[in-house]
């Protein structure tokens, strides 16, 4: 046999890894965020000893839930010890794949979820050759005082960052996306000042990019664990790996989601 296996891909989660992760809970599956409803409201003094601003400080919070991603199979004593290359070794290498995709695939709904606010996609229409973000700019000021940092984009989305064109010259308006994406390296550069980040997952929502800080949404994770138990009565061994996810988006007002074609 060659030494390649076809059908295993690449087990990274580029949007996890590209958000905020934060520290996990001592206990429990709820993780609660303190939130500020109402600041207090500095002012002008109308005269010496007049009465100043005031408005209290109100702080709530919210929680974020866990969800338990897992898969497992039932594997015989045969498979176990007689297959080569190692049946076993690459069953648990497939599932990390899996639980990668899905674990992705739980944030980015969570956080679509939280910008549409329940109600459908709110996906504007996303040119990039007529390239205008000034919304997600505003969007992402207006929630957290600070400029959006990352494009996040699905496999079509980034196709057609590197197809766009430059009118008359016919040259790529992203030279340096083109150059990173065709020496296979990944995607690298910046548009706009964002740095881009290729999101497979993001295929199955459309030619779809989201653009926003990276601190808006934040994360944590318990596992991921191999859990395995053999049964003597089958001659087979109960295989299963499992992790614990909280995805949260922090602040979904943030973030503005596109869907683009040039």
């Amino acid at each position: 046999f060659l030494n390649e296996m076809i059908g295993v891909i690449d087990p990274s989660r580029p949007f996890l890894s590209t958000t905020r992760r934060l520290p996990l809970p001592a206990a429990g599956m709820t993780i609660n965020v303190p939130v500020i409803t109402q600041r207090p409201t500095p002012g002008i003094q109308a005269t010496g000893k007049a009465q100043v601003s005031s408005q209290k400080t109100i702080i709530t919070s919210t929680g974020f839930e866990a969800v338990t991603i897992g898969g497992g199979a039932d594997i015989s004593v045969q498979v176990l010890r007689r297959s080569s290359p190692s049946y076993l070794d690459l069953f648990l290498e497939l599932l990390g794949e899996a639980y990668a995709i899905d674990a992705e695939d739980h944030a980015l709904d969570e956080l679509i979820a939280a910008v549409a606010d329940g109600g459908p996609e709110p996906a504007g229409a996303l040119d990039p050759e007529n390239l205008s973000l000034g919304d997600a700019f505003v969007a992402s000021f207006g929630a957290t005082r600070r400029a959006p940092d990352t494009i996040w984009m699905s496999t079509k989305a980034v196709g057609e960052f590197i197809d766009a064109k430059a009118s008359g010259t016919n040259a790529p308006l992203y030279p340096g996306l083109t150059a990173s994406a065709t020496a296979a390296g990944g995607i690298t550069g910046t548009i706009w000042g964002l740095r881009p980040v290729h999101v497979p997952t993001l295929d199955t929502k459309g030619a779809y990019a989201i653009v926003g800080p990276s601190s808006g949404f934040g994360w944590t994770e318990d596992g991921t664990f191999t859990m395995q138990v053999d049964n003597p009565a089958l001659a087979g061994r109960d295989v299963a790996l499992v992790g614990i996810l909280w995805a949260m988006p922090l602040y979904p007002s943030a973030f503005t989601l596109y869907n683009v074609a040039s």
